[in-house]
């Protein structure tokens, strides 16, 4: 299964740093659970919500990508319709059961909205450009992602309106997660990141996570969970919380990749196994011993 995750955007930086301080990385604790979808040959989880509710893409044994929603132990198929092209992929789901990703019915990308209630789809393509992918949307009903046309750049849909997200003096951006306040978070040259809210674009650094790229952000803004590559493995993820930087990495994965988190502190993503297979998991934190 390919890997889906954001690329690295070519830019430079002219606007005000913001630096995250770390303490030094730990090991996580808590409880790993693998998911597959049943029967299928590989699955990648990508989205959570505050009910613990799942979102991702399974491969099928004649090489098609469906959308699947995993609900109280209950796994559903959700493809875009005219899925001609045997392409879905769901990225996020908030807690009113709308649902984004992204599809490929034909020669180009498009993305939409699904909404569990009345299981209707909404085609979110920006402009009519066959290149729109979702990644993330809030309570608030507000999508993000990227545009890939003539160039890469960031978009805020409101449901009313799209909204370009690109950091001064940039030509690319990407943009992948979104808190329940607004507050969006991307990347653009040499997976650099930022954040844009009310207005201003401040740049993102973690210290103690070289490379790290968020990928998803809990409703409240105080989880951040992401990818990088540290010496101790070849690709790890990461949790960070309350000033502490710690290390994901799936039992006996040579691979993972943490792309959701819920107000709860649940960590959903992907790992690769030792013969490469792709399967999705979550992470859930070890009880608070003070409560």
């Amino acid at each position: 299964m390919a890997r889906l995750e954001v690329a690295a955007i070519k830019g430079r930086l002219m606007f005000a740093l913001l630096l995250i301080s770390l303490a030094p990385l730990a090991a996580a604790q808590g409880t790993y659970t693998q998911i597959d979808v049943p029967g299928a040959i590989q699955t990648a989880t990508n989205g959570i919500d505050s009910a613990g509710d799942l979102v991702g893409v399974y491969e099928d044994a004649s090489d098609a990508y469906h959308g699947f929603l995993l609900s109280n132990g209950t796994y559903t198929t959700i493809d875009y319709p005219a899925h001609t092209h045997r392409s879905t992929i769901l990225n996020g789901i908030n807690d009113v059961g709308q649902i984004v990703g992204y599809a490929s019915p034909g020669l180009g990308v498009l993305s939409f909205l699904y909404d569990l209630q009345t299981q209707t789809f909404t085609t979110l393509n920006y402009r009519g450009v066959d290149g729109t992918s979702a990644f993330s949307i809030n309570n608030a009903g507000t999508v993000v992602g990227f545009i890939n046309d003539s160039r890469v750049v960031g978009f805020e849909w409101t449901g009313s309106a799209y909204h370009e997200i690109l950091p001064p003096g940039q030509t690319e951006a990407e943009v992948t997660a979104i808190t329940g306040a607004g507050k969006l978070i991307g990347y653009y040259t040499g997976n650099l990141m930022f954040s844009f809210y009310n207005g201003r674009y401040r740049q993102i650094a973690i210290p103690n996570a070289p490379g790290a790229l968020i990928l998803g952000v809990n409703n409240a803004g105080t989880i951040v969970v992401g990818s990088y590559s540290p010496s101790l493995c070849q690709y790890c993820s990461f949790v960070y919380q309350n000033n502490t930087l710690q290390l994901l990495q799936f039992p006996g994965s040579i691979e993972t990749s943490a792309t959701g988190v819920n107000d709860g502190g649940e960590v959903v993503g992907s790992f690769r196994d030792a013969s490469g297979g792709e399967h999705g998991f979550t992470w859930t934190p070890p009880a608070d011993p003070r409560k």
